[in-house]
């Protein structure tokens, strides 16, 4: 049962739960890559995150932090400043796709891996 449940009745105002968050970080400054480098016409990484997170989730929001991320590479501290992207999500039915995409964008953009929370749980979703 949804943690809104309590609050639906009421005269004054109406309740749409959107279920839980998704949230993933993006390296800002690899959205301008060609998603496509075979073909440059396709768009940019950040039109295709953006294209597939409206057809697949009909909303999104998105989020500057500067110098957010920070992680150990090896032996080296990496700063970088990144791009939050969050849907919200009613059910587990979406987010395999969410994680397949996500898988790619990060082999597009030459990343290890890519930061993702959903609902109460966060992980690191590499490429194969």
């Amino acid at each position: 049962m949804s943690k809104w449940e309590e609050f639906k009745s009421s005269r004054v105002y109406r309740l749409v739960d959107l279920g839980r968050p998704a949230v993933f970080l993006i390296p800002a400054r690899k959205l301008g890559r060609n998603f496509n480098p075979s073909n440059p016409h396709f768009g940019t990484v950040q039109e295709a995150i953006e294209s597939f997170l409206a057809q697949t989730f009909s909303a999104f929001t998105v989020t500057s932090i500067p110098n957010f991320g920070c992680w150990y590479d090896g032996t080296v501290r990496v700063f970088d400043e990144c791009v939050q992207y969050e849907v919200s999500f009613d059910g587990k039915e979406k987010i395999p796709a969410l994680l397949e995409f996500l898988a790619g964008i990060a082999h597009v953009i030459d990343e290890d891996c890519i930061y993702v929370k959903a609902g109460q749980y966060s992980a690191l979703v590499y490429p194969r």
